[in-house]
Protein backbone atom coordinates (compact mmCIF):
# COMPACT_ATOMS: atom_id res chain seq x y z
CA UNK A 1 0.00 0.00 0.00
CA UNK A 2 2.88 2.37 0.82
CA UNK A 3 4.42 1.70 -2.58
CA UNK A 4 1.21 2.52 -4.44
CA UNK A 5 0.75 5.71 -2.42
CA UNK A 6 4.35 6.78 -3.06
CA UNK A 7 4.11 6.15 -6.80
CA UNK A 8 0.80 8.01 -7.07
CA UNK A 9 2.18 10.96 -5.10
CA UNK A 10 5.32 11.08 -7.27
CA UNK A 11 3.34 11.02 -10.51
CA UNK A 12 0.95 13.71 -9.30
CA UNK A 13 3.67 16.08 -8.10
CA UNK A 14 5.82 15.62 -11.20
CA UNK A 15 2.81 16.58 -13.31
CA UNK A 16 2.33 19.75 -11.26
CA UNK A 17 5.92 20.96 -11.33
CA UNK A 18 7.14 19.96 -14.77
CA UNK A 19 6.85 22.89 -17.17
CA UNK A 20 7.74 20.90 -20.21
CA UNK A 21 6.23 23.02 -22.97
CA UNK A 22 6.15 26.56 -24.30
CA UNK A 23 3.08 27.94 -26.08
CA UNK A 24 3.91 30.80 -28.43
CA UNK A 25 0.79 32.75 -29.33
CA UNK A 26 0.32 34.45 -32.71
CA UNK A 27 0.77 37.85 -31.04
CA UNK A 28 4.24 36.82 -29.75
CA UNK A 29 3.28 36.13 -26.14
CA UNK A 30 4.95 33.06 -24.60
CA UNK A 31 3.46 30.80 -21.93
CA UNK A 32 5.35 28.10 -20.00
CA UNK A 33 2.84 25.31 -19.52
CA UNK A 34 2.22 21.60 -19.36
CA UNK A 35 0.62 20.72 -22.70
CA UNK A 36 -2.15 18.13 -22.26
CA UNK A 37 -3.97 17.58 -25.56
CA UNK A 38 -5.64 19.14 -28.60
CA UNK A 39 -9.29 18.43 -29.36
CA UNK A 40 -11.80 20.18 -31.67
CA UNK A 41 -9.44 23.10 -32.47
CA UNK A 42 -8.85 23.73 -28.76
CA UNK A 43 -5.53 23.22 -26.96
CA UNK A 44 -5.76 22.09 -23.33
CA UNK A 45 -2.93 22.85 -20.92
CA UNK A 46 -2.18 23.41 -17.25
CA UNK A 47 0.00 26.01 -15.60
CA UNK A 48 2.94 24.61 -13.57
CA UNK A 49 2.02 24.36 -9.92
CA UNK A 50 -1.71 24.25 -10.66
CA UNK A 51 -3.77 21.27 -11.74
CA UNK A 52 -6.56 23.36 -13.30
CA UNK A 53 -7.06 22.59 -16.97
CA UNK A 54 -6.98 25.72 -19.17
CA UNK A 55 -7.89 26.03 -22.83
CA UNK A 56 -6.96 28.24 -25.75
CA UNK A 57 -8.05 28.26 -29.38
CA UNK A 58 -5.74 26.45 -31.78
CA UNK A 59 -6.08 29.48 -34.08
CA UNK A 60 -4.51 31.77 -31.43
CA UNK A 61 -1.38 29.60 -31.20
CA UNK A 62 1.64 29.87 -33.48
CA UNK A 63 3.46 26.88 -32.00
CA UNK A 64 3.81 24.56 -29.05
CA UNK A 65 7.42 23.60 -28.27
CA UNK A 66 8.52 20.61 -26.18
CA UNK A 67 11.31 22.03 -24.00
CA UNK A 68 12.99 18.66 -23.42
CA UNK A 69 13.44 17.74 -27.08
CA UNK A 70 13.08 21.25 -28.56
CA UNK A 71 10.64 19.82 -31.11
CA UNK A 72 7.43 21.37 -32.39
CA UNK A 73 4.21 19.68 -31.31
CA UNK A 74 1.94 22.20 -33.06
CA UNK A 75 2.81 24.73 -35.74
CA UNK A 76 0.27 27.16 -37.26
CA UNK A 77 0.98 29.86 -39.78
CA UNK A 78 -0.61 33.22 -39.17
CA UNK A 79 -3.47 33.98 -41.55
CA UNK A 80 -2.77 37.20 -43.42
CA UNK A 81 -5.82 38.80 -44.99
CA UNK A 82 -4.28 41.68 -46.86
CA UNK A 83 -7.21 43.79 -47.99
CA UNK A 84 -10.44 42.86 -49.66
CA UNK A 85 -8.69 40.44 -52.05
CA UNK A 86 -7.77 38.16 -49.12
CA UNK A 87 -11.41 37.37 -48.30
CA UNK A 88 -10.97 33.70 -49.25
CA UNK A 89 -8.66 33.26 -46.23
CA UNK A 90 -11.25 34.54 -43.72
CA UNK A 91 -12.60 31.66 -41.63
CA UNK A 92 -15.93 31.16 -39.91
CA UNK A 93 -15.50 29.89 -36.34
CA UNK A 94 -17.84 28.93 -33.54
CA UNK A 95 -17.89 30.94 -30.31
CA UNK A 96 -16.01 28.24 -28.38
CA UNK A 97 -13.12 28.38 -30.88
CA UNK A 98 -12.28 32.02 -30.05
CA UNK A 99 -10.59 31.62 -26.64
CA UNK A 100 -7.36 33.61 -26.81
CA UNK A 101 -8.35 35.70 -29.84
CA UNK A 102 -9.08 39.44 -29.68
CA UNK A 103 -12.63 40.58 -30.35
CA UNK A 104 -13.03 43.12 -33.13
CA UNK A 105 -15.95 44.85 -34.83
CA UNK A 106 -19.52 43.78 -35.47
CA UNK A 107 -20.33 43.41 -39.16
CA UNK A 108 -23.76 43.10 -40.79
CA UNK A 109 -25.02 42.26 -44.24
CA UNK A 110 -28.42 41.95 -45.85
CA UNK A 111 -29.38 38.71 -47.57
CA UNK A 112 -30.57 39.52 -51.08
CA UNK A 113 -33.09 37.10 -52.57
CA UNK A 114 -32.98 37.26 -56.35
CA UNK A 115 -35.47 35.11 -58.23
CA UNK A 116 -34.19 31.80 -59.50
CA UNK A 117 -31.69 31.32 -56.66
CA UNK A 118 -32.04 28.91 -53.76
CA UNK A 119 -31.81 29.81 -50.09
CA UNK A 120 -28.34 28.23 -49.88
CA UNK A 121 -27.22 30.49 -52.75
CA UNK A 122 -28.47 33.55 -50.83
CA UNK A 123 -26.62 32.47 -47.69
CA UNK A 124 -23.42 31.76 -49.65
CA UNK A 125 -23.52 35.21 -51.25
CA UNK A 126 -24.13 36.90 -47.89
CA UNK A 127 -21.26 34.89 -46.35
CA UNK A 128 -18.94 36.04 -49.13
CA UNK A 129 -20.00 39.66 -48.48
CA UNK A 130 -19.22 39.24 -44.76
CA UNK A 131 -15.82 37.72 -45.58
CA UNK A 132 -15.01 40.65 -47.89
CA UNK A 133 -15.97 43.17 -45.19
CA UNK A 134 -13.83 41.34 -42.59
CA UNK A 135 -10.84 41.08 -44.95
CA UNK A 136 -11.07 44.77 -45.83
CA UNK A 137 -10.74 45.59 -42.12
CA UNK A 138 -8.00 42.97 -41.55
CA UNK A 139 -9.95 40.41 -39.49
CA UNK A 140 -9.13 36.75 -40.30
CA UNK A 141 -11.94 35.21 -38.21
CA UNK A 142 -15.70 35.75 -37.91
CA UNK A 143 -18.37 34.22 -35.70
CA UNK A 144 -22.05 34.40 -36.64
CA UNK A 145 -23.92 36.02 -33.76
CA UNK A 146 -27.33 36.47 -35.38
CA UNK A 147 -28.83 35.09 -38.58
CA UNK A 148 -32.34 35.63 -39.89
CA UNK A 149 -33.88 35.18 -43.33
CA UNK A 150 -32.93 38.74 -44.24
CA UNK A 151 -29.72 39.52 -42.27
CA UNK A 152 -26.47 38.05 -41.00
CA UNK A 153 -24.58 39.65 -38.13
CA UNK A 154 -21.08 38.55 -37.13
CA UNK A 155 -18.41 39.37 -34.55
CA UNK A 156 -14.89 39.62 -35.95
CA UNK A 157 -11.74 38.32 -34.25
CA UNK A 158 -8.03 38.81 -34.72
CA UNK A 159 -4.79 37.68 -33.04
Amino acid sequence: MKTIFTIALTLFTSFLFADAHIIVKQNGEKLEVNYVTTKNNTVYYSVPGNSTLNEISLFAIEKVIDKKTNSLIIHNNKIDVSGKAGYKKVQFLTKDQTTGLQQGAILKTIIHKPKGFTKSDWIAEASTNIKKQAAKQGFPFVVITKQTDSKIEVMTYTY
